[in-house]
Parts: C-alpha cells; structure tokens; sequence
C-alpha cells in the first residue's frame, strides 16, 4: 500500500516579481489503458540520461520557450552551498519553500512570525530573476506544538487561521502570487463520507475551514491563484479512485459556493510500482478542468525503492512509469507548470527513508543531469 510521507520525513531534508518572460508570469497569477497496461506501451522506449552540459538551457530555460514553467522546491540552507546554488540558478524559473512558509517554521509561538528562511530564498531569488510560489498556509501536519491547544474554541481558532494568513500573504506579497492554500485536505481512509482527513483545522473549524482559508487568503490579496493541492490521484487502486471522487466533490462545492479556489496541484509523489489509473485519471482532470480549473504538477518525484534490479536498471524503468505519467496527465490538458520536489537527489527527502536511492530527481548527486532530467526534456517539454 502506498503511503504518503510523514511529516518527520519531510521535515528532516525535505516546498524578482518578474518571471524570465511575462507569458509565464500570466501563468502564476492569473485515454490511455488502465493499471499496469498503461505503462507497458512504454517499456521499449531507450532511457534517458544527458550527463553535465552545464553551458546548455536548463529545463526552467527550455520551459519558457514554450510559455511553460518548470521549477523545485528548496530549504534555504542549501543555498550556503555554492554549487547547488548554481545548478538552481542554471535549471529552474520558479522556486517553492520545502518547509520555510510552514506552520512549524514560520511560528514558534502564537504572537511571534519568523520569515527569516523564507526572505533568505526570496533575496536568492529576486537577484536571479527567478519567481516563487508560496506552501502551504494551512496543513494537517508541520504544525507548532503550541497550535492545537489555541484551537480548542472555534472563535479564537477562526481568528487564528485568519491572523496568520493575513500576515503571511501580507509579507510575501506581491512577490509570491500563487499559493498551495490547503494541503491535503482529503484522506482516502477517512471514515467521514467527504473523505476529508482528520486534523487540528477538521476538529476546531468542521469542514468550513477549507472555505475559510481560501477566502482569507483571496480577501488578503484578490490577486492570487490559490491552489487546492494533494498527492496520490494518479493512482490505479481504490485508494486513487476515492482520492479522485473526494477531491472532485469538494472542488465542486467550492465552485458551487464561489469559494476562490483557481487551480489543482497534483503533487506527483509517484511510486514506480503503483498501477497508473489511465482513462480515470485523465477524465478526472476534464472534469477538473470543466470547473475552470487549471492544474499544476507541484511535487514531482520518483520512488523507485520496490523496482527489483540494479539500481541503474530500476532508475530506466522508473522513467517509462513517469512517461507514462506524463503522457496521462497531458491527455487531461495541458500542464503549464512543473515543479519537482527538490532539483537534486543529494537533498530528496526519501533519502531519509532509502539513504542509498537514486534517480528520484532531474540532477544526480554530483549535480549532473540524469534520466528524469532529459525525461521531463522530451516528454513534457516536447524536446
């Protein structure tokens, strides 16, 4: 069974105002085979792999050619590191906080804001010409220990969630001008009939604050694009199909009740060997889009520790399962805007739970492009 990452996880290594071309800037603000057969079309296909070439367009560069997006998430330290933060400089057009507009970090008590690590990646950025996007202003999990108690009376709770968002939307603005606004809301164990996942915000606000932090964060800055984001839609399994039929009823209430929800963030956390939904998955993103939603990949990577094999085959073989990804996706309408959840796999998160995993990201451990890199070249990008 496929799990979604613990907060210990992604915590521990674990998302200037104009972009490189205003086309991507408009961006920002303003049927294939079910299961396994989905991916076996694809299995004849030669790898990937282009090695350094660190003179060549990065994916960010590539991207823009095509009024498109591509960027990766960051934790602020890394940037100490100067050939990381060249790589960065050199590959994305748009950057997101792994953990620096979370909760945890962001409050360490009730009355005092820390925007330390989120100014040090908005000065990195503003001097590289690359944009940002902000995550995530409310999530069941990255939460300080002082939150849960504050909650216990619904005024006080209420005042709190609108409190933060006020001055967190306030310091990034006009900076940052989309944001992951609830993160996964939706639990496909839930008991509940909406499937949404118990949580702080559940037990203190009822399902209202979903409502509540999208119209905070529109009323803080009428500007934005606020996103609704979640992982494991793309699933081939009863876990994938009620995460799709949860997440599609609540974007349905949202926009029957003009709640300012503008796009779905696909967060893309992919398990090589997890059956793909195929058809289901693309006719949910049509009736995603239906809606008048647009639809991002916000956290792409590859989890290839159950692929049996050499590691160097299993990393090959994970690039058909993200062709294949792709290619579902896109049937579902165009993805303007890619992010992967880290640029290297020297800093992946799952590196926690596999410290000898390979693969999971466009550049190797040395910083060199790898397979997913010429992948998203080709087959997102169209290269």
């Amino acid at each position: 069974m496929s799990k979604v990452p613990s907060f210990s996880q992604k915590i521990l290594s674990r998302r200037t105002v104009l972009l490189r071309g205003l086309g991507a800037l408009s961006l920002l603000g303003i049927a294939g085979l079910p299961g396994c057969a989905y991916v076996n079309q694809y299995m004849d296909q030669p790898p990937g792999g282009v090695g350094p070439r660190p003179n060549s367009p990065g994916l960010g560069a590539l991207a823009r050619k095509h009024n498109q997006i591509y960027g990766a998430a960051v934790q602020s330290d890394r940037l100490e590191e100067a050939d990381f933060a060249d790589a960065l400089q050199r590959e994305v057009s748009i950057i997101v906080p792994e953990n620096e507009l979370k909760w945890y970090k962001l409050r360490p008590s009730q009355n005092e804001f820390d925007f330390s690590g989120y100014h040090k990646l908005a000065d990195f950025a503003r001097a590289n010409n690359i944009a940002m996007r902000g995550h995530t202003l409310v999530w069941y999990e990255g939460n300080p220990p002082w939150l849960e108690a504050a909650l216990e009376e619904r005024g006080a709770a209420e005042k709190i969630l609108k409190t933060h968002i006020d001055r967190v939307i306030k310091e990034t603005s006009p900076f940052i001008h989309n944001w992951d606004v609830v993160n996964e809301a939706v639990d496909w164990h839930a008991e509940r009939e909406d499937g949404l996942r118990e949580s702080v915000w559940l037990k203190a606000l009822g399902p209202d604050y979903i409502e509540m932090a999208f119209r905070f964060a529109h009323k803080a800055n009428p500007n934005l694009t606020l996103v609704y984001n979640d992982y494991g839609t793309e699933q081939g399994d009863g876990n994938g199909r009620r995460k799709r039929q949860c997440i599609l009823r609540l974007l349905e209430k949202c926009k029957r009740e003009k709640v300012p929800v503008h796009a779905l963030g696909l967060q893309s956390h992919l398990h090589a060997d997890m059956p793909l939904a195929g058809t289901e998955f693309t006719e949910f993103l049509h009736e995603v889009r239906s809606l008048g939603l647009k639809v991002y990949i916000t956290e792409l990577d590859l989890d290839i520790s159950k692929l049996s094999g050499p590691a160097d085959d299993a990393i090959h073989l994970a690039q058909n399962y993200l062709r294949s990804y792709l290619d579902m996706v896109q049937k579902g309408g165009a993805v303007k805007m890619l992010l992967t959840w880290g640029l290297s796999d020297r800093y992946s998160w799952l590196r926690d739970k596999y410290p000898d995993l390979a693969g999971m990201l466009p550049l190797d451990d040395n910083l060199n492009r790898g397979p997913m890199w010429e992948t998203l070249k080709k087959d997102w990008l169209k290269f």
